[in-house]
């Protein structure tokens, strides 16, 4: 049994020190196909799997000779054709140069949840199936690593849309039919009304330590209160069990707090920005985190279990950091600084980083966490909580398009994994052998205009892999220094 409470705010002194980790990303799509789809493809991607030579990092090729290596991806490409004949949602089909068909990759118009499922592995691992929406969650084999919660309107928007103007639609404009409030169909429509109709990250959330939902209200209260999404404050959802015998008895299961507040102002600085918001969220008893996926109610309430199976082959990623664009960018550190503690921790080039035409400001705010003593609790430590925020002092660059086509909102999300390289071979392969999944970006060499041969090799790069820069590259100006 599941109850909801809504709370006013505790007291927080000044010197009072919170605690956070990343804990969930939710984003809003435009829609999502049945459940059954993407188990249905996770199930052919086992199969795959189970051939015995795909290796999830070279398909293979490490029992071959190197330059087998394109052999066995495309032996691996139709076994998979073998498996799942029809082209993915995210591999449309085109015409072949002897007038075949052939599975082709468009980077564009992606199903997000199988991108995520084909190119990294990933499962969905939890579904909440509401009134007017329907969300999925999205992890690798690791729970405690990155936690994709993907939302989408139930219809999807498209059919909403057709019925625009009829009572039906003004009254999911006002939401409120979802048990759980984090999945109500007003703040999807908030957010996609704020970002010009744009999918993306609406929601990025936090765990803090115990009563510290309260507090980080208070600070609200005090510092920002046009920042609260609701002014109900923290909500709480309870987990319990109700025991009939002679007396009645209910027990108290767990618990979790949720508390929304919008990330940003708005331009001016008297209202907040409609899109973006910062969640965090305590949980106890039940809800607590565990090894395993028997628990996905410890994501966020309301998200049942699906019991996923991994092909093996699955990566796991883990938060590292999550960079804004935004109008005020002082106005933006201010607020984290005044109601979260955070405090300014890199600034680049003195906070100006200029390429061409386009001139931007850029800080790295964060927490100050605990020091880790082991590579592998490096890896998967998310207690230290980074946020870089970027704001435009010109027209040109990504920056300033970004304002200017969706508002301000998340740029991107960046993860890390245990070898990077390994990543890469893998979600090529992937790539080569399905069609979905994910393609890289062409980075200009002059980003990572400070590194070289030797400065590789150094950091465990092998002389090999390094040869694929010049023997001295010159940092291109004022480029951002970091990779």
């Amino acid at each position: 049994m599941a109850s909801v409470e809504v709370g006013e705010a505790g007291g927080l002194s000044d010197e009072a020190t919170l605690h956070f980790q990343f804990h969930h990303i939710q984003a809003y799509v435009d829609s999502m196909k049945p459940l059954e789809h993407y188990k249905k493809i996770g199930d052919h991607l086992n199969q795959l799997a189970r051939q015995g030579h795909y290796d999830p990092f070279s398909g293979g090729m490490r029992y071959l000779e190197p330059n087998a290596h394109h052999t066995r991806v495309q032996q691996g490409r139709r076994v998979w054709e073998s498996i799942h004949p029809v082209p993915l949602s995210s591999a449309p089909i085109t015409p072949g140069k002897e007038g075949k068909d052939k599975l082709g990759y468009v980077a564009a118009g992606q199903d997000f949840v199988e991108q995520l499922i084909v190119g990294l592995g990933w499962r969905v691992t939890a579904e909440y199936v509401g009134v007017r929406t329907r969300s999925l969650l999205v992890t690798s084999s690791d729970a405690r690593g990155v936690k994709f919660v993907v939302t989408s309107l139930s219809p999807p928007r498209e059919q909403c849309s057709a019925a625009k103007g009829s009572q039906a639609q003004e009254e999911e404009a006002g939401g409120g039919y979802e048990c759980y409030d984090h999945f109500d169909s007003c703040h999807v429509n908030r957010f996609l009304a704020s970002h010009d109709g744009r999918q993306g990250f609406a929601v990025l959330g936090f765990e803090v330590g115990e009563g510290e939902c309260d507090k980080i209200l208070a600070r609200y209260m005090a510092k920002s209160p046009e920042l609260l999404v609701s002014q109900e404050g923290v909500k709480t959802y309870r987990d319990s069990r109700v025991i009939e015998g002679k007396r009645r008895v209910e027990i108290d299961l767990g618990s979790m707090k949720v508390l929304d507040v919008f990330a940003y102002h708005s331009e001016g600085g008297k209202t907040g920005d409609n899109g973006t918001v910062l969640r965090f969220v305590e949980r106890k008893g039940s809800f607590e985190g565990r090894p395993g996926f028997a628990n996905p109610g410890g994501v966020l309430p309301g998200l049942c279990d699906v019991n996923p199976t991994f092909d093996g082959t699955s990566i796991p990623a883990y938060s590292d950091h999550w960079v804004s664009n935004v109008l005020d960018r002082e106005g933006f550190l201010t607020t984290l600084e005044q109601t979260l503690g955070f405090a300014p921790k890199v600034d680049f080039n003195a906070g100006v980083i200029a390429a061409g035409d386009a001139i931007i400001e850029s800080t790295v705010i964060g927490n100050t966490a605990a020091k880790v003593s082991s590579r592998k609790e490096a890896l998967s430590n998310q207690a230290q909580v980074y946020l870089p925020v970027n704001n435009a002092l010109s027209s040109h660059g990504h920056v300033a398009s970004f304002i200017r086509e969706l508002g301000q909102g998340v740029q991107h999300i960046a993860s890390r994994v245990d070898d990077l390289v390994s990543f890469v071979e893998r979600v090529n392969n992937y790539r080569t052998m399905t069609g979905g999944g994910f393609a890289f970006l062409d980075i200009p060499r002059s980003y990572y205009g400070l590194l070289s041969q030797e400065a590789l090799v150094r950091h465990g790069c092998s002389s090999q892999l390094a040869r694929g820069l010049p023997p001295k590259t010159t940092p291109a100006m004022s480029a951002p220094r970091h990779a």
